[in-house]
């Protein structure tokens, strides 16, 4: 069963996710959202939903204000996919596809060295502590009557599974644009100090000639 595992805080929960076709699992600060979580910064009462459709799981915003993001891209409404980091407000959400659980074979044991008679054998060095598993955590069943199997009316088209190359592609044309937006602001911005400068200059030829022109435009 795929799985996603949501981080907040130094907290690290895992919820599977409903293996049936367009019901929705939705992520906000309501209590009536199906992962409800209150402490989040920056989370909206509805923030996101995660349904399932004939092609994987998608995960949409749900006009959060805050935006929800993959990989630090913005996104609407998208497949999910493994390795790729989710974030809604100080949370992340991590997808962990159903590819059954990975078997991790045991270390050999090793018989400890026997010391020579009269010396004193080696200290055994202390066992690394095991890596803390995230909280295993339940969604809360929602009426069958949220089932969908097409996206929220009025929310984009599913983007097919992306390639990491195109979040960088999507994350430059981003930067470009802000760029744009840049100078064509600098431009408003100059012919503002532009128009202020010549005013300035005819209201100064008026009040000391009586002629609003200039002297260097005369």
């Amino acid at each position: 069963m795929a799985s996603i595992n949501v981080t907040y805080s130094d907290i690290t929960a895992s919820y599977d996710l409903p293996d049936e076709i367009g019901v929705e699992v939705i992520i906000g600060t309501s209590e009536d959202c199906s992962i409800d979580l209150p402490d989040v910064e920056g989370l909206a009462e509805e923030h996101c939903c995660i349904t399932l459709f004939e092609d994987g799981y998608a995960i949409s915003d749900l006009g959060s204000g805050a935006g929800t993001f993959a990989d630090g891209a913005p996104l609407e409404n998208e497949y999910m996919t493994s390795g790729v980091v989710y974030q809604i407000g100080a949370a992340t959400i991590t997808f962990v596809p159903d590819e059954g659980a990975e078997v991790v074979p045991a270390e050999a044991t090793v018989a400890p060295e026997t010391a020579p008679e009269g010396e004193a054998a080696p200290a055994e060095a202390p066992a690394a502590a095991p890596a803390a598993a995230p909280q295993k955590k339940v969604i809360k069943k929602k009426d069958s009557s949220g089932k969908r199997t097409a996206p929220r009316k009025g929310a984009p088209a599913l983007n097919s599974k992306k390639k990491p190359g195109n979040r960088s592609a999507a994350a430059a044309a981003t930067v470009q644009y802000n760029k744009q937006i840049e100078k064509i602001n600098g431009f408003y911005v100059a012919l503002v100090l532009i128009g202020a400068f010549y005013a300035g200059m005819a209201l100064y030829s008026w009040q000391t000639t009586g002629n609003p022109l200039p002297i260097f435009l005369r």
